[in-house]
């Protein structure tokens, strides 16, 4: 069963669509990911679904009851905000029973899920402090606290670790993605972070332009993009896209020759990084850059005019200006059209 449902939603200013036609479902206890670059509409999508911001045209459904002009308050989600949104004068247990209050919830009621939330979330010990004395990392165990507190099944978080450090970044990941299936929650989580799409998502829906370019499980988009966008927006480096006019093709594997023969209308050749080996035979490069990262080393390589990445899980013995030979898998080699469409076999 989906606890969310979107259909043919679009939002607008002016002449400015921000968000058009969108569909997709969230499933039931499910960690869902809107992924994309900064004014692509995932935080103007989110908005949307909270009822903090209007809908020009679709419909919203959260646990098979349409929502779309239903305010905030009334439609049974808790938010998580990049900002923590956390009131200066009050400790942390007055913030975490903020929203109690309001709702008043019976004083007996409020102090049992208050202790019940600051426990799961490592905050029991902190409850009589003001933020100004929390690091990063517990000011946003509280506004998680404050969302668990909710009681709502439905969180909805807006890239909640960006002004995190990027070691704290990683434990709160983890933090996040245990709570949610702890709890039972359907999270929809807003990033710009390839990282944390990749590593906490059940389900990732890629946007560019206010549209849904691809929507699947992380490996689903990593192995199989639709697109070069997708190949490229996914992964580190990015997928390296080679023109094949470009390429001296008579110097590939009889393998990958006859692949790219039998695809035809396929002007580019995708292949990712770590796909990519230096080999006795293959496609001549001459080594441009070396970037060493200790549990990998990643090559720049020139073939004609174009540049690209390979990537080693070691440290060849390997030098700058080296002229070599690489050569790859022919199941690992993407081709694309004209329209960056990618070509399915």
């Amino acid at each position: 069963m989906s606890a969310i449902e979107v259909k043919n939603l679009s939002k607008s200013w002016g002449d400015i669509d921000a968000v058009k036609n969108v569909s997709f479902s969230v499933k039931e206890e499910s960690f869902t990911v809107l992924l994309g670059p900064s004014g692509c509409g995932k935080s103007t999508i989110l908005k949307m679904l909270s009822g903090l911001e209007n809908v020009t045209s679709g419909t919203i459904k959260i646990e098979n009851k349409d929502v779309t002009e239903v305010e905030a308050s009334k439609r049974g989600v808790s938010m998580v905000f990049q900002s923590y949104a956390l009131f200066p004068h009050l400790n942390v247990k007055e913030n975490i029973q903020f929203g109690l209050k309001v709702r008043k919830v019976p004083p007996a009621e409020r102090e049992k899920r208050v202790n019940e939330a600051a426990k799961v979330v490592g905050l029991s010990d902190l409850l009589d402090r003001k933020p100004a004395n929390l690091s990063g990392g517990q000011r946003q165990r509280v506004a998680l606290a404050r969302s668990i507190v909710s009681d709502q099944s439905v969180c909805l978080m807006d890239e909640p670790l960006s002004n995190l450090d990027s070691k704290l970044r990683a434990e709160m990941r983890d933090e996040i993605r245990d709570l949610q299936k702890r709890l039972g929650l359907t999270v929809v989580y807003v990033t710009h972070d390839q990282v944390e799409a990749m590593s906490m998502a059940d389900q990732i829906i890629l946007l560019n332009s206010g549209e849904i370019i691809q929507n699947g499980a992380p490996e689903e988009i990593y192995n199989y993009p639709n697109s070069i966008f997708s190949a490229q927006f996914i992964g580190l480096p990015p997928m390296n896209i080679l023109k094949l006019k470009d390429l001296h093709i008579a110097s590939l594997s009889k393998e990958n020759q006859e692949k790219i023969k039998a695809s035809n209308n396929s002007i580019n050749l995708g292949i990712r990084p770590e796909h990519l080996v230096f080999s006795k035979k293959g496609l001549p490069v001459v080594v441009n850059g070396i970037d060493y990262f200790g549990g990998e080393t990643v090559f720049k390589v020139s073939h004609l005019d174009q540049e690209f990445f390979l990537r080693e899980p070691r440290q060849p013995k390997i030098n700058l200006n080296d002229k070599l030979n690489i050569s790859w898998s022919p199941d690992d080699m993407h081709l694309f059209k004209k329209n960056n469409q990618r070509i399915t076999s």
